[in-house]
């Protein structure tokens, strides 16, 4: 805000001095509009009023604020004095000295996204509705306020309603939405406020709450406002938790102790051993009670002592005086008992003789009340008392030692007696136990207040239960350890392992005494028996340890507390030791039911009896633990009708509330409806996934309820496991996996089963079974070969026996008869063959498909679901179920698939792909058919013949034999007759011929051709293939009707494809349908749930949901790469959905419905990065769209669309009053044009408008000059990228003369031909100037072609902005996360990178840290490979090192970089030769030789080679030559390696150059014009030139000059380009005679007929006539 404006503001405010209250002057003096101008600005403002409720449900915030002040207000405002001119400039003054540099710094210091700049001059309403606005932005969560949702007009529900009845009477008040209820907590009915303070105290329903969406009951009016005021705390892990106020107790050796401190470990609680607390109350008791025997013992033995005594002194007399008798009398008297005191004594002396025997037990018994003495009095006769002689008296003490042998007895018997106390004395002693242990809990101030203890065997009474209930310190659980082993024997066990030392030696000290009178030797065996025995027990039970550590080790058993090993234990020996236990069991059996009738009868304390036999004390606490937190945690109940009928109230609900009802499916299953709100495991089994990882889809009929969410189990039985412990069939930390892949193909014969399932197998990498193969490899060991009626057909006919010669058969016999042995046995074999039961039912199902036993197909099929690798890879099963049975079987007993398969064909189809492969088997059997018969004849044939050659040779013979006769007659005969004879024998020789043709065919008669069976035809073929296969097809299609029916009823789903389309069509199809269950197969189990954008904002308000992490953004277009924050707001529809608790948007409903199919896919990407509103500027040429693709961006992403003019009515419209807008009216006024200043104050001011910090900002058509530039660039305002659309200024005029024409237009423009030249000429001389600036100092300008449609700017546009604010993200992600990040195209300029280089400079550091060498990136300007890391820039080499560098950048810089860069003055650096002139006399190192050259050659002769003048580095203060731009480059990289070397003595002769004009005229011309002669004579060569009426030398010669000139270096390029022009037209010109020769004919031509250009080019050729070409 500008300090004129502050300084007028803090003049104009005015404060109520009653209420304390500020006010602007636009408040208490408003400006008050004309009335129609006010009309229609308070209907705008209804609008948006209107569109705010629906959109956003809030009112408008601003009314109040802006409306008019009362008038007794408006009169009581005053001015303070610290708002006077003078305080206010002085004020400013010291804020902007003081005051701003340090915030200044904070901020640069802070986060920069989160800075939010505010204009000052704007209202205060605005503002907070800006800052909300920018808010909205990040992703924030809203506060969630509790709800009352009992009101005290509403009819009260009665306190001692059910709980569950409670919970569905509360759930629907106040309710956000139909369908969305509130929930149930893990409190339920329990006030979280009081257990948050350590007391379980019921809720009352007048007092529930709605937080979040669950629902709450506190106990009291104070617990209501505590947790209204803040109620996490009190919801907060730990909680719910139970406060520990608890008692065990149980039988001796049961445990107790160790199960109280097991539980005070994990609750935090002390355990109060009240045994151990009340004996300094039972030593003090026993003290005094000691105290008072030794005194009454003390009185009583003094007593009886005196009496003993006296007894002793008066026997002594009586004897003394008997003596004394006998020897004057001789005569025995008795006397009588004298009292010493004069009285007589109870009982007289015993007579003499006998010794008494005193025992001190008897004489004093502690039990008995102290003996009183009293004295009586005794009459004496006279002779007696003239006979007494009064006793000396005797003096007893308690000093006296029968008197303190007779005190210490009692003592000693009085101390082995048991001291009792009262329940009220034990109860004291524990109430002020619990007192102190909550006192030290009330110290953490944010601890409970109550709670916190545990009672380790206590109360042990039904009196003390008694004390406790009346005095109201009762614990909220009792814990009874009980042992219902025959008789106690388990913890006698116990008892006798933990105390065997002990019992034993009592046992040995008892026996010892017993058998005294036994040997000692005796004794010593038995000892070392007992002590063989037990040592071997020991080993015995140390063995069978070790075996069930072996037994866990491989899982046969669970591990756990070694219970077995007590049981193992043996018994102790009866005896008084054993009996004691006992008794002291039995003495708690006898009490525990009185106390347990106390407890139940005054309590509502249910106690806990938890078994112990046989069980470890990790399973024991375990088991309490969950008994104890019970009451905490949720519980799943049976879906009743009452559940059925709240769905439907609120299915009806929300149809009334949308205002356009959703249509759903026809085809929708109810029980499966989108809205349905079924859990984690959608509509399968949880129990049934758990346990057998199968997916069973559960039974409607057969559902629960848990945490409001529906779960259909398979049947009552798992629905019972469900209901006991819901929690452990769900998934806890993270979503529940699918299974694997289970697919069931089926169809028809010849529907491509096997086809498609091995493509699936394939693609899938799952297994493919066919069933009927697979029982085929069960039996096939034993059938040799695969049965079944399709491979019945595939059996070749036995060949029948053929006659053969007698020779064939002779040859053949060895061969056949062997083969006939092998078919023989083969037969024997199968006829002796013995199948089992399996496999003779596997044989019958595949011979005449009888069904398979259940026993067969459950080893068969189980193994496929269960065991691996089947049940962790998946498969697809094809050709089973066949049958209604066979699916039924798999239903019953759980082995569901994901789905099946069906391949639906016709039956043309099927015949069309059967046939041919059966009509060819047809066809090879008739052919061997065929071929069998003609083999056959043929060999009859051939048999005949043999026959027949056979007798002609016998025939031939005998007329031979008649001929020799015939002739051996001749010889005796004359000439003449032999003439004669000769004709006649040639007659008979002919005649014989005949004969034996005769006899031959008379003898071998055609055979006539046996009746044969008629062959197939193959039209008859083929109709009886097509009928079998329609009937296979048939029988087919009718068992898959009925298995159909079966899988639906099993609700198995079905995909039914129609097989009879192409192989790759089909497969597509299969594709596409198994994608929810393959693609999208990680959220098969997952449940979303679409709502609208008005509830889903109800929602978040009232804190019933959450928003995602996400925020607004859509992730189904972050998926896709999009990194600009969908539009939100009036006008931008929204399309919500809910997952998990969480409030998803987007963008489109296409994007909700393919994140609802798959939502997991969306949900790993990371979380959106920050919002970075878009900095764009689009500039160019009048008419080349700029204004339109700003328009365009503006409209797409919400953008302001800013050109100068549209920033200053900003100014003018918003902030008339302001000392900006003053100034630029100035000038408006007058007429004047508004300076550059101006202009750019005003687009900074209008920046601050939040529609540009949140969405962004388009530039239209500027910055335009240098000027605008530099005034941009000293306010910070820098697009991020500069974007020129380019068009010729042919184009820009004819774009304007469209638009001057344009039938669109309503206004007339200033846009004339004359005016577009004149801006068009302003622009293309102040471009040059902006182009350069970006170029070289942000390196953000993009040229871009603005001929191309404007579809294709659009998205050329569009990507740019994308690239850069993706860029910007990355950037600010990387940084926030401490991470390096890339700057490229971040628009950092040149002197920004130097002030903030890093340690090397623009040396590569990861080149440095990883070879070791030296690359200066500043060769390259650009920042494509630079990185910023801690504050500060670094330049790579290249992409390899900045990726390098991005991934580890810790390893590349200070401290953990392992090289450092060399100072400045030890870095080479190249010059030039006459930097190094100007050097002089320094010298070159290693003589101007190239030390690259030399050291990479091995410091060879050969390697020694003169460097280049212009190669010069200097390093260390040293100057070095190169041979080449290469060697110079590799010395800059490791110039360590090369700087110190030395030449050898012997160095090659240098070289002298030589003036080309003193060699050779052969060497003249190769140096000189040895390569342009070469060009041009190869030029002629090729195109062999021949000009019209010149000869082919001359022609050549021409060509050949004129090639000289054209590629002459020495010369101009006019001169090149004047005579590569020529060069051209001569060799068109020469094309001429061929052009003519190839188109002129004998024969004339009609000008019509002949080429268009002929004519033409015949004038041409007949101009060149004696004309030649000029040289010049």
């Amino acid at each position: 805000m500008p300090d004129k404006d502050l300084e007028i503001k803090r003049v104009s405010l005015r404060v109520d001095p009653i209420t304390g209250d500020t006010y602007t002057k636009e408040i208490y003096n408003p400006e008050k509009p004309e009335k129609k101008k006010k009309e229609s600005d308070a209907e705008e403002e209804g609008e948006e009023e209107e569109e705010e409720e629906e959109e956003e449900g809030i009112d408008e915030e601003g009314d109040e604020h802006m409306s008019e002040l009362p008038t007794e207000v408006i009169e009581r405002l005053v001015k303070r004095p610290e708002d006077l001119p003078s305080h206010v400039i002085e004020n400013i003054k010291n804020y902007k000295s003081n005051l701003l540099p340090l915030l200044e710094d904070f901020m640069a210091d802070h986060d920069q996204q989160y800075l939010v700049e505010l204009d000052g001059n704007q209202p205060s309403p605005i503002l907070f509705k800006q800052l909300l606005q920018r808010l909205h932005c990040f992703i924030t969560r809203p506060a969630a306020v509790p709800i009352r949702l009992h009101d005290n007009e509403e009819e009260e529900i009665p306190e001692d309603i059910d709980t569950d009845e409670l919970m569905r009477t509360l759930a629907p008040k106040e309710m956000v939405a139909p369908r969305f209820r509130w929930r149930r907590s893990r409190w339920l009915r329990h006030c979280p406020v009081a257990l948050y303070e350590g007391n379980i105290v019921q809720g009352k329903p007048d007092l529930s709450v709605g937080f979040l969406d669950k629902l709450y009951c506190l106990s009291s009016p104070q617990a209501m406002e505590k947790f209204l005021k803040n109620p996490r705390p009190y919801l907060l892990p730990t909680q719910p938790r139970p406060p520990c106020k608890i008692s065990v107790t149980g039988p001796h050796m049961s445990g107790k102790t160790t199960i109280s401190h097991l539980l005070a470990q994990k609750y935090g609680a002390k355990v109060l051993d009240i045994e151990r607390l009340v004996q300094p109350k039972i030593e003090e008791e026993k003290e005094k009670t000691l105290a008072k025997v030794r005194e009454e013992t003390t009185e009583h033995a003094i007593i009886t002592v005196k009496t003993k005594l006296k007894e002793q002194q008066e026997a002594e007399e009586l004897e003394r005086a008997e003596r004394e008798g006998d020897q004057t009398t001789g005569k025995k008297t008795e006397p009588a008992p004298v009292d010493v005191e004069g009285g007589r004594l109870e009982k007289p002396p015993e007579p003499p003789g006998e010794e008494k025997i005193e025992d001190p037990k008897e004489e004093a018994d502690p039990g008995e009340p102290p003996i009183t003495e009293e004295k009586t009095e005794v009459s004496q006769t006279p002779e007696a008392s003239k006979r007494t002689v009064s006793p000396p008296t005797i003096d007893v003490d308690a000093t006296h030692p029968e008197v303190v042998t007779l005190v210490e007895a009692a003592l000693k018997e009085a101390e082995n007696q048991s001291f009792s106390l009262s329940a009220d004395v034990y109860i004291d002693i524990a109430e002020k136990a619990i007192q102190d242990t909550e006192k030290d809990l009330r110290k953490n101030a944010t601890g409970p207040l109550c709670g916190g203890w545990i009672l380790d065997n206590f109360p042990q009474t039904r009196d003390q239960w008694m004390v406790m209930v009346e005095r109201g310190i009762v614990p909220d659980d009792a814990i009874c350890l009980r042992d219902s082993s025959e008789n106690g024997n388990f913890l006698v066990r116990r008892w006798y392992k933990y105390n065997k030392d002990q019992i034993e030696e009592l046992i040995r000290l008892r026996k010892a005494t017993e058998e005294a009178e036994k040997l000692h030797l005796a004794e010593e065996e038995r000892v070392k028996r007992e002590e063989m025995e037990r040592q071997a027990a020991e080993e015995e039970r140390k063995k069978r340890e070790a075996e069930r550590r072996k037994k866990i080790e491989s899982g046969e058993i669970s591990e756990g507390l070694s219970v077995q090993a007590e049981l193992l234990d043996p018994l102790p020996p009866d005896g008084p030791e054993l009996d004691s236990e006992r008794e002291k069991r039995k003495e708690f059996e006898r009490e525990w039911p009185a106390m347990q009738a106390m407890i139940t009868g005054s309590t509502t304390i249910e106690p806990i009896q938890v078994e112990i036999e046989k069980r470890g004390e990790e399973e024991i606490f375990d088991e309490l633990i969950t008994s104890l937190e019970e009451k905490f945690k949720y519980h799943g109940w049976e879906y009743s009708g009452m559940d059925v009928d709240e769905e439907e109230e609120d299915l009806e609900a929300s149809r009334e509330a949308e205002d356009e009802e959703e249509e759903e499916e026809e085809d929708e299953d109810p029980n499966r409806s989108k809205k349905k709100p079924l859990g984690d495991v959608n509509h399968f089994c949880p129990v049934s996934m758990y346990e057998r990882n199968v997916l069973w889809p559960g039974n409607p009929e057969c559902s629960a309820r848990y945490r409001e969410k529906v779960y259909y189990l398979a049947n009552d039985e798992a629905r019972e496991k469900f209901l006991k412990n819901s929690q452990m069939y769900l998934p806890k930390k993270e979503p529940l996996k699918s299974p694997a892949l289970r697919l069931l193909m089926l169809g028809p014969k010849g529907s491509g089963k096997s086809l498609h399932a091995r493509y699936l197998a394939n693609k899938l990498n799952i297994f493919h079974i066919d069933f009927r193969e697979r029982l085929q490899e069960m039996i096939i060991a034993k059938t040799k070969k695969k049965i079944g009626p399709e491979y019945e057909e595939d059996k070749e006919e036995p060949e029948e026996e053929e006659e053969g010669n007698d020779d064939e058969e002779g040859a053949n016999a060895e061969d056949v008869e062997p083969a006939a042995e092998d078919e023989d046995k083969k037969k024997e074999e199968e006829d002796e063959m013995e199948y089992t039961e399996e496999e003779e039912a596997i044989k019958s199902y595949l011979e005449s498909d009888d069904p398979l036993p259940d026993e067969l197909m459950t080893k068969i099929l189980t193994d496929w679901w269960n065991t691996e690798p089947f049940k962790s890879t998946g498969f697809v099963l094809e050709g089973f179920p066949r049958t209604s049975d066979e699916a039924k079987y798999l239903a019953e007993n759980g082995l569901y698939p994901d789905g099946a398969v069906l391949l639906n064909v016709e039956d043309m189809d099927v015949v069309g792909r059967l046939l041919p492969p059966k009509l060819d088997k047809w066809r090879v059997k008739r052919d061997k058919r065929l071929a069998k018969k003609n083999k056959k004849k043929e060999k009859a044939k051939k048999k005949r013949d043999a026959a027949i050659e056979k007798r002609r040779a016998e025939l031939t013979k005998e007329r031979d034999e008649r001929r020799a006769e015939r002739k051996a007659q001749k010889g005796e005969k004359d000439s003449d007759e032999e003439a004669e004879e000769g004709e006649e024998e040639e007659e008979e020789e002919v005649e014989e011929e005949e004969d034996i043709e005769a006899v031959l065919a008379e003898e071998f008669e055609e055979e006539e051709e046996e009746d044969e069976e008629e062959e197939e035809l193959e039209e008859d073929a083929v109709d009886r293939l097509k009928n079998d296969l329609a009937e296979v097809y048939d029988n087919d299609t009718n068992r898959l009707a009925d298995v159909q029916q079966t899988l639906e009823e099993a609700l198995i789903p079905r995909i039914e494809l129609e097989g009879g389309r192409k192989p790759h069509i089909v497969r597509y199809l299969l594709s596409k349908n198994l994608k929810p269950y393959v693609d999208f197969r990680h959220s098969r189990f997952e449940r979303v749930y679409a709502i609208s954008e008005k509830l889903a904002t109800k929602m978040l308000r009232v804190g019933y949901k959450q928003p995602s992490r996400f925020g607004k953004w859509d992730p189904v277009q972050m998926k896709d790469g999009e990194c600009i924050q969908p539009m939100q707001g009036p006008g931008y529809s929204t399309y919500p959905a809910i997952y998990r608790g969480h409030i998803y948007y987007f963008a489109s409903h296409d994007n909700r419905d393919m994140f609802i199919q798959d939502p997991m896919s969306y949900l790993k990407q990371p979380s959106p990065k920050p919002v970075v509103p878009i900095r764009i500027a689009v500039i160019g040429p009048p008419k080349s769209g700029k204004t339109t693709m700003a328009t365009r961006f503006a409209e797409t992403y919400g953008l302001m669309r800013l050109s100068l003019g549209e920033a200053i009515r900003q100014v003018m419209l918003n902030q008339p009053k302001s000392t900006l807008a003053m100034a630029i009216n100035s000038y408006m006024v007058r007429g004047q044009t508004i300076p550059d200043e101006l202009t750019i104050q005003a687009l900074e001011t209008t920046l601050l408008d939040m529609r540009c910090q949140t969405r962004g900002v388009v530039f239209d058509g500027f910055p335009m000059s240098k000027r605008q530039i530099d005034l941009m660039t000293q306010k910070s305002i820098i697009p991020i990228r500069i974007v020129e659309l380019e068009i010729d200024s042919k184009e820009t005029m004819v774009r304007g003369t469209k638009d001057r024409h344009s039938p669109n237009r309503a206004y007339p423009v200033h846009d004339s031909a004359q005016i577009l030249a004149i801006k068009l000429s302003n622009y293309l001389r102040e471009i040059g100037e902006v182009r350069k600036w970006y170029k070289e100092q942000h390196k953000n300008f993009v040229n871009m072609n603005g001929n191309r449609s404007k579809w294709w700017v659009w998205h050329q546009l569009l990507d740019v902005a994308r690239k850069g604010v993706s860029q910007i993200q990355l950037y600010l992600q990387r940084v926030a996360d401490g991470k390096a990040s890339s700057v490229a195209d971040m628009c950092i300029t040149p002197q920004e990178f130097e002030v903030r280089l890093g340690d090397f400079g623009q040396y590569c550091p990861v080149n440095l840290a990883n070879k070791g060498e030296l690359i200066d990136c500043s060769v390259n300007p650009t920042l494509e490979f630079a990185a910023e890391f801690r504050g500060h820039y670094y330049k790579m080499a290249g992409q390899e090192e900045l990726e390098e560098f991005l991934h580890e950048p810790e390893k590349y810089v200070p401290p953990l970089a392992p090289v450092k860069l060399p100072a400045r003055h030890l870095l080479p650096r190249q010059i030039t030769g006459v930097q190094a002139k100007a050097m002089f006399p320094k010298p070159i190192e290693i003589q101007g030789y190239c030390p690259v050259t030399y050291l990479d050659g091995k410091c060879r002769y050969e390697a020694i080679i003169q460097g280049d003048r212009e190669l010069v580095v200097l390093y260390r203060d040293n100057l070095y030559y190169f041979e080449n731009e290469k060697k110079l480059k590799k010395f800059m990289r490791l110039p360590e390696k090369y700087w110190n070397l030395t030449l050898p003595h012997k160095l090659p002769p240098k070289k002298e150059p030589i003036a080309v004009t003193n060699i050779p005229m052969l060497g003249f011309m190769e140096q000189t014009v040895a390569t342009s002669i070469n060009k041009a004579l190869t030029a002629v060569g090729s195109l062999k030139p021949k000009y019209p009426f010149l000869s082919v030398t001359r022609s050549s010669q021409i060509y050949f000059a004129y090639h000289l000139k054209a590629y002459n270096p020495k010369s101009s390029e006019y001169v090149r380009k004047k005579y590569k022009q020529k060069l051209m037209r001569f060799e068109e010109t020469c094309e001429l005679i061929k052009y003519l020769g190839n188109n002129m004919t004998v024969k004339y031509k009609d000008p019509k007929a002949r080429p268009i250009d002929f004519d033409f080019k015949l004038n041409q050729f007949m101009a060149l006539k004696g004309i030649e070409p000029t040289p010049t």
